[in-house]
């Protein structure tokens, strides 16, 4: 492997073909079930008007309103995530070359990527590789034998993170191969 043809690791097109037809498939529920929602608040709030004509208790209409609110919110939110996701499957790529490995997520603002786990990490900082919940990480470490520095310690503290790649056997057999610092905990 030399620097100046590194190996790029992103998701298949099967992957990605998923990853599209997942998000496509929720976004379509989600805003059937909206209007259902949006449907069922407008006859909330009929009822509710006519039972403060009549001068009956609303307590149960306005839970139930509020509720309906609430799951119009989440819905919403959960198709944020879901559209959040596809963009990171779609824009990841993991470069590996002799210098180290970079995370990169494409189509993101440079701050989002970054708090997602985008970066640089050199090979002598790689210190851990864990299956987090929803990510695969390569967290960083100051080596043994390295004298502490901003360099240092800002590699140290770097967390990469990916969502999915395809051959990921095989990135996780070179970051093994490569990493002097690499170590597992029990």
């Amino acid at each position: 492997m030399s620097t100046t043809s590194p190996l790029v690791f992103r998701p298949s097109s099967a992957q990605r073909a998923l990853a599209v037809l997942l998000c496509a498939g929720s976004w379509l529920v989600g805003l059937r079930a909206m209007s259902m929602l949006v449907d069922a608040v407008q006859g909330l709030a009929t009822i509710l008007h006519q039972a403060l004509a009549v001068g009956e208790p609303t307590v149960r209409i306005w839970m139930v309103l509020i509720i309906s609110v609430l799951l119009c919110l989440l819905g919403g939110l959960l198709l944020l995530f879901s559209t959040l996701g596809l963009v990171l499957i779609e824009g990841t790529h993991v470069l590996v070359d002799e210098m180290g490995v970079t995370v990169e997520h494409q189509g993101l603002p440079r701050q989002l990527a970054r708090r997602l786990g985008a970066g640089h990490l050199p090979w002598k900082y790689v210190s851990r590789m864990e299956k987090g919940r929803v990510f695969f990480l390569l967290k960083g470490g100051l080596p043994p034998s390295e004298p502490p520095s901003d360099l240092a310690a800002a590699n140290a503290r770097t967390t990469l993170k990916l969502l999915m790649v395809d051959e990921l056997e095989r990135l996780i057999l070179v970051i093994l191969e490569m990493s002097p610092n690499l170590t597992f905990k029990d």
